[in-house]
C-alpha cells in the first residue's frame, strides 16, 4: 500500500465519530512532540520522546543515563520555555526509558550476529594446519587443531 493511500485511509478514518476524539489527541501529541523537539538541544533531541503530562508534571523519555543526565541539567529552562508556550507544565521528570533494548534490539542483534561469525580462507585454514604439524604437543597444537575440527564441522 502506497503513503497516498495510507494517508487518505486515515483521513478518512479520522473523519468517523468513534475515531475523531482519538485522531484528535494522536494530532495534538504529535504536535506537542515537535514543539518539545524544537526547544531540546538538537544533540539531545534525537536520543529522547515526550511522555505523559500529568497533575502538571511533565514526563521526558532519555535513551540512557548521559541522555537523562543533560535534560535534568536543562530541565528549568525548558521548563520556562514551556511555560511562556502557554503548556499547564509545573515540573519536569526525566525518566531513561525502559524499552530502549527493544527499540534498538533489530540493530544489536544484527551486529550481534555479525561479530558471532568468523570466517576463515582457505589459505587460512592450510596455514593453521601446517602450524599445527610443526608445533610439538602442546596446548597450542591441540587448540589449533581443535579450532580447525570445530571450524570445519559447521562449513
Amino acid at each position: 500500500m502506497t503513503s497516498h493511500k495510507v494517508k487518505a485511509y486515515l483521513s478518512k478514518l479520522g473523519q468517523t465519530a468513534e475515531y475523531q476524539e482519538i485522531f484528535s489527541r494522536v494530532n495534538q501529541l504529535n504536535k506537542m512532540q515537535k514543539t518539545f523537539l524544537t526547544l531540546v538541544p538538537p544533540y539531545l533531541a534525537q536520543s529522547c520522546n515526550l511522555g505523559k503530562i500529568s497533575n502538571g508534571k511533565l514526563t521526558v523519555l532519555a535513551e540512557n543515563g548521559a541522555i537523562a543526565s543533560k535534560l535534568k541539567l536543562i530541565s528549568p529552562s525548558l521548563l520556562l520555555q514551556l511555560q511562556k508556550l502557554g503548556w499547564n507544565v509545573t515540573a519536569i521528570q526525566v525518566s531513561v526509558q525502559a524499552h530502549y533494548y527493544a527499540k534498538k534490539s533489530a540493530e544489536l542483534i544484527k551486529k550481534e550476529q555479525s561479530l558471532k561469525k568468523p570466517t576463515l580462507s582457505q589459505t587460512g585454514i592450510e596455514s593453521l594446519d601446517q602450524l599445527a604439524l610443526s608445533l610439538p604437543n602442546s596446548e597450542l597444537k591441540n587448540s589449533i587443531q581443535s579450532l580447525l575440527l570445530k571450524y570445519k564441522k559447521n562449513q
